[in-house]
């Protein structure tokens, strides 16, 4: 199913508005809390609004909510034809896809059927950066090295920057460290003639605890976690209550990570935190290592939140590059490929204009 959501003052679509954090009518101007649309598992959605979803072996099938599908497209693997309630267009995405633009009217898709029973979310965290504000600083960073190959800063390539919804699970948990150390202290002095070198050891055992609120993992197989670190920190005081009217005008995929398999990631992160904390308040040694430790975890919560991030994935030469921008503070991460020609470029069209003034100063000469 996909779900439009129209203005109440003139009956235009409404769109996401990162600014000012509210559904935004481009046609009169009238601005919406996201919560005057709310929504629920369960909500039914009008004939007008439904975009019936096909079974792989064409015919017939079921919709998102299992109800029976005519024949008028097929899905092929992974992907899924949907048809625009705008357009009418076929679009085809994923099976996973929670909410997409059409490709031929660009006009916003919420593929509500998506978000219920076990991919529903906790939470979302709505976008605050703005479209122009990432074409900016992608831009500024294009400009940031006169290496960087024109096909990279061309309208072309800007367009691609996409919004989207990242799933993380976040965790919440209560955990104490134990730890075995052994630390040396060196001292040299001078001892008569000699120059002494005394070596302390200490066998020193360590005890900490700490609380680790919503510590974030991306819950996607396609995202590099190292890339996907790069960009927080992120303001979960910031949360709303999910509630798909935040999707509209972006990307948003499902999780395709269990909370269980990216659970070891956000104990690492706190095993390292509290490793860190422990070795801090030993004091001051030449060397410490860690013998061994002991962690225990305890009043363990998750939730499920849809993080804003905008991307930009394109190839050069064969190599791909990833450009991205944390959507709530701007924190970009991500590098721009380098093109050594670019420098025989820069002075060939150097040349250029240094002949056509020297041809401009001989005319006038003779003139």
């Amino acid at each position: 199913m996909a779900k439009k959501y129209s203005c109440k003052n003139c009956g235009a679509e409404l769109y996401f508005e990162p600014k000012s954090g509210k559904l935004h009518c481009d046609y009169c101007g009238t601005d919406y809390d996201p919560a005057e649309y709310d929504f629920t598992a369960e909500e039914a959605l009008s004939d007008d609004d439904t975009i019936p979803q096909y079974s792989e072996e064409g015919g017939t099938g079921a919709d998102a909510d299992g109800q029976a599908a005519t024949d008028e497209s097929v899905s092929t693997d992974d992907l899924v034809v949907y048809k625009c309630p705008h357009c009418g267009a076929e679009v085809i995405t994923s099976k996973k896809t929670v909410a997409t633009t059409c490709v031929y009217c660009n006009r916003a898709i919420t593929l509500t059927g998506n978000v219920k029973g076990e991919f529903r979310p906790d939470y979302v965290l709505p976008f605050e950066k703005g479209r122009d504000e990432v074409e900016k600083a992608y831009r500024a960073l294009c400009r940031s090295s006169i290496l960087t190959p024109r096909k990279i800063s061309s309208e072309s390539t800007v367009e691609k920057i996409k919004g989207m919804y990242v799933p993380y699970w976040i965790y919440s948990f209560d955990g104490k460290a134990s730890a075995h150390i052994h630390a040396e202290r060196v001292r040299t002095f001078i001892s008569g003639q000699d120059e002494v070198t005394e070596i302390s050891n200490y066998e020193l055992f360590e005890e900490g605890t700490g609380e680790f609120v919503r510590v974030p993992a991306d819950a996607m197989k396609a995202m590099d976690n190292e890339m996907m670190d790069t960009i927080e920190p992120f303001d979960f005081s910031k949360l709303e209550k999910f509630n798909p009217a935040y999707l509209t005008g972006f990307y948003t995929q499902q999780w395709d990570e269990t909370a269980a398999e990216n659970e070891p990631r956000a104990k690492s992160r706190a095993k390292d935190a509290l490793s860190s904390e422990l070795m801090r308040h030993i004091g001051s040694y030449t060397t410490a290592r860690v013998t061994s430790e002991n962690f225990a975890w305890k009043d363990q919560k998750l939730e499920l939140v849809m993080i804003p991030v905008w991307m930009l994935y394109t190839e050069y030469k064969g190599e791909k590059y990833v450009f991205g921008m944390n959507g709530q503070t701007g924190k970009m991460m991500g590098s721009l490929p380098r093109d050594p020609m670019r420098l025989v470029e820069i002075g060939a069209a150097i040349f250029i204009i240094v002949q056509i003034i020297l041809m401009i100063i001989r005319i006038m000469g003779v003139l």
